[in-house]
């Protein structure tokens, strides 16, 4: 193994074990694109999407990567782990199946190695199957002589006794296992999110679940906003002294947030020193962005913000486009951060928490903003989330901004949620097919579209094309899944069996124009997030739903429970539109 390669596997490993699924999954994806690759990677790479709950696509690559063939046992207990997930997306006979073949996996992964890792996991899934004498036979060896050395260690006999009845003792080992060194949060919820699945299946006590769960989840997610300052001078030292002991009081398994002067650059170097995992989320270009949010505070911030810029384990852009002096950019990256906040915690089977500086006399007299501090705050805690707030005074707030493009007086421009669909086969189809194809399939996408009313506020079609301006993020959801359950089944008369057709369909969320097209006169919804939402449906899978961070983080942001955001990875959009962070959208069906 190359030194590379070596540090590349730690690297995704690190990721995974802190808990950044999508993180872990884009840094091997890159790795194996610029050349380097190893069983090993290959193998992290699935477990990396695997963990950002896309079963089944882990499961697709698991195949196309050979791993079955490796023979390792991490190779082989993969795939249990796969199909483990994948049972807990369905109900009744469906999970019964899925965790049958899961336990089948882990049970051939312990044959092959002995090893007590996949022999716990096949006795937990006999036991969630009711096969509790199966269950004990597995666990029994492993708790009379469990290694004790690390974390996971720890959690095996954890879990092996608690099958056993031994509560207590499963106890005493969890609290040890929290003070044992190279516990991670990505690692402890994995063992939570496990001990919760036994108790809800009857497989282990309740109370003892209950108990364990609560000494071994891990620190919540933070999401952090506040002021814009110049650098120095007891306003900056106030605001050092109060984020480092709010960090303190509060420990967390990850920080999100931009990267302004002032506050934000002082979350981002507190979380750089304490090891807390970084990650960046900027609302639009960098180079305009450092002008008018970096820049604007005095010179000294550029430097810093380059540094945890580069540290960050991860930077995400809320759109690529530049700054045209519209709130609705800066509102876009802050939600974006929130949602993402969210959907990590999720992935750590923790809470979201968030923090704010604040300066007591701004706060004061501040009215009904649209975008900043408190419009972050009030948003944040009116979806139900818990606000730290920060005091600091005697910020220097003289910031300086350059001039910036403004749209011509009167131009409309807000946030909205964007739908591009077309239809893949519609090329095949022949001229006696074409009044079919408009009257059942245009036909019936205009119906979905019209069962939503007015939250569908703009709607074009040209061709097999659909483009639609829909109210809010959730609404478009519902409506993108609607159209692909209604073509699930295609009508006969269209000719296209054995033909890989139906629709394709790509939503996005971000700010868009509003006027009136001057050449016919028509309404017309125009701008940059418009043009690259339509390069996503040519690059979606035939009968799926792909959807953008923003998006995703939208609807986890909004509490929409009633959606599955499954990572693809850094997709490559049409017509060389540069790369785009993708998800695959489904309705939750358990």
């Amino acid at each position: 193994m190359t030194a590379p390669t070596a540090a590349i596997e730690a690297e995704v490993a690190h990721r995974l074990g802190q808990g950044d699924a999508l993180s872990a999954f884009d840094c091997a994806t890159a790795a194996r694109r610029g050349g380097i690759d190893s069983p090993r990677l290959r193998y992290l790479m699935v477990r990396a999407l695997a963990a950002s709950g896309d079963s089944l696509g882990a499961m697709h690559l698991y195949g196309q990567l050979g791993l079955a063939g490796e023979g390792d046992v991490d190779s082989l207990a993969l795939a249990g782990r796969i199909w483990k997930d994948e049972a807990f997306d369905h109900d009744g006979v469906e999970r019964a199946t899925f965790l049958r073949k899961a336990a089948a996996a882990y049970d051939h992964a312990f044959q092959a190695s002995g090893a007590d890792f996949p022999a716990i996991n096949a006795a937990s899934l006999y036991a969630m199957l009711g096969e509790r004498e199966r269950a004990a036979a597995l666990a029994g060896p492993i708790a009379a002589h469990a290694a004790t050395g690390n974390y996971w260690d720890r959690a095996t006999l954890v879990e092996a006794l608690l099958l056993l009845g031994r509560g207590e003792e499963a106890l005493f080992h969890a609290r040890a296992a929290v003070g044992q060194g190279g516990s991670r949060a990505g690692d402890r919820a994995s063992t939570c999110r496990q001990i919760a699945r036994l108790a809800a299946s009857g497989a282990i006590a309740a109370a003892d679940a209950e108990a364990i769960v609560a000494i071994l989840r891990p620190p919540p997610v933070g999401v952090y906003c506040g002021r814009m300052f110049r650098a120095g001078g007891e306003g900056e030292a106030n605001a050092v002294r109060a984020i480092a002991a709010a960090l303190d009081t509060q420990p967390l398994s990850a920080l999100i947030g931009p990267l302004a002067c002032g506050a934000d650059i002082l979350f981002a170097e507190a979380a750089l020193a304490r090891g807390i995992d970084l990650t960046i989320v900027l609302p639009f270009a960098e180079d305009d962005f450092i002008a008018q949010s970096v820049q604007s505070g005095g010179a000294e911030w550029l430097p810093r913000y380059r540094r945890c810029r580069d540290e960050a384990a991860m930077v995400h852009f809320a759109s690529n486009a530049g700054y045209v002096s519209d709130d609705c950019q800066f509102i876009l990256g802050s939600h974006t951060a929130m949602g993402l906040a969210k959907l990590r915690a999720r992935e750590l089977e923790t809470a979201a928490v968030q923090l704010a500086v604040v300066d007591p006399a701004v706060a004061a007299r501040s009215g009904a903003e649209i975008a900043g501090t408190n419009a972050d705050i009030a948003l944040w805690q009116g979806q139900g989330g818990e606000t730290l707030t920060i005091p600091v005074g005697g910020l220097d707030r003289s910031l300086v901004f350059p001039p910036a493009p403004r749209p011509p007086d009167g131009t409309q421009r807000g946030l909205y949620a964007i739908l591009f669909a077309d239809f893949a086969g519609f090329s095949k189809l022949g001229e006696a097919q074409l009044p079919v194809f408009a009257s059942e399939i245009m036909g019936g996408i205009g119906g979905i579209l019209d069962q939503f009313g007015d939250a569908v506020l703009f709607r074009n079609t040209w061709g097999d094309a659909v483009y639609a301006v829909i109210e809010d993020p959730a609404t478009a959801a519902r409506i993108a899944l609607a159209m692909q359950e209604k073509l699930d089944v295609l009508p006969p008369g269209l000719g296209l069996e054995g033909h890989r057709a139906g629709m394709r369909t790509g939503i996005h969320f971000g700010p868009i124009y509003r006027g009136v097209d001057p050449v016919v006169g028509n309404e017309l919804w125009y701008g940059t997030e418009v043009t690259r939402t339509a390069r996503i449906e040519p690059v979606t899978l035939v009968g799926q739903v792909y959807c953008t961070q923003p998006l995703a983080a939208m609807l986890a942001l909004q509490n929409a429970r009633d959606f599955d955001c499954d990572y693809v990875g850094k997709v490559g959009l049409a017509k060389d539109y540069g790369e785009l962070a993708l998800y695959r959208l489904s309705r939750r069906s358990a």
